[in-house]
């Protein structure tokens, strides 16, 4: 492999904009002044062959890997601070082409103001890369863990069909929604859509310890999609909301002067199940949920 870890950083600092609140990469370890008190960390990965294939850009790849990792930070209701990478570049990748894909990930990371303070550079059978994000909590930062029962489910975008139309290489991380929602209401519970409705809110129910009941036909589909994929299918990268009752009722006050919109597809149950409806009827959902594996 050419392209090795002292070009990583070197590339890195080059490009760094200089910040009173951090020293950049160039260390053993970056430097964070003062960070804030309330500071929220994630971590996720891209793997070539599993989260993209032979077709993708070093444009996709980048935005990819940047904007599923600040989805987490959306769904915490912060601000995207700062990160760090690491690249595993395949024997046969060349230099030109790590360059490449490094200067995209710094071009997608400054769309969001997002520093990157460091990284790490290896080998691989395959690309692999991975990033770390940082971020400013906005208020109290909502878990998975306290929907109760009443609570009403919202789904901030239309779902399905992300891999099928490409949409799946350049998410949008709902960032300035996720911040609005934590500083204006107070949330039951908040989770990106990354894994598929279906996936992700029995992640809250097992969480909370409660059930839910999703009406199909209240949810947002995307063109050519039916209930089944919407809620199967994954990387949509949306946000799916638990709000007490009475707040959801303030919503469109606080959505009024914003061009956001949440979409109520059900509601919190005390049965310990997910069960979709369609006219007030149990609906089964045939097609398997969405997995990595």
């Amino acid at each position: 492999m050419s392209f090795n870890e002292d070009q990583l950083h070197r590339l890195f600092a080059e490009r760094f904009q200089p910040r009173a609140d951090m020293l950049g990469p160039g260390n053993d370890c970056a430097i964070l002044i003062n960070p804030p008190q309330q500071f929220c960390i994630s971590c996720d990965q891209l793997i070539a062959g599993v989260h993209f294939d032979a077709h993708a850009s070093a444009r996709q790849i980048a935005e990819k890997l940047i904007g599923r990792s600040l989805s987490d930070l959306a769904a915490a209701g912060a601000s995207p601070h700062s990160c760090t990478l690491t690249c595993a570049f395949p024997e046969d990748y060349s230099n030109e082409q790590s360059f490449e894909l490094c200067n995209e990930l710094i071009s997608a990371a400054a769309q969001y103001q997002l520093a990157i303070i460091g990284g790490d550079c290896s080998s691989a059978k395959q690309l692999v890369l991975s990033c770390t994000v940082m971020g400013r909590a906005n208020g109290k930062v909502p878990g998975r863990n306290s929907a109760k029962v009443g609570g009403q489910i919202y789904v901030s975008r239309a779902l399905g069909g992300a891999v099928h139309s490409g949409r799946h290489l350049s998410p949008t991380p709902e960032l300035a929604l996720g911040k609005l929602l934590v500083e204006k209401c107070s949330l039951q519970a908040m989770i990106d859509l990354s894994d598929g409705l279906d996936n992700d809110l029995r992640r809250i129910l097992r969480a909370s310890n409660v059930g839910a009941r999703v009406d199909v036909d209240l949810l947002p589909l995307n063109t050519g999609c039916d209930w089944q994929q919407a809620v199967s299918e994954g990387e949509d990268y949306g946000l799916l909301i638990v709000l007490d009752e009475a707040v959801a009722l303030t919503l469109d006050n606080v959505l009024k002067e914003d061009s956001h919109r949440l979409y109520r597809v059900g509601e919190i149950t005390a049965s310990p199940t997910l069960d979709y409806q369609q006219n007030s009827n149990s609906v089964t959902l045939d097609k398997k949920p969405f997995s990595y594996s």
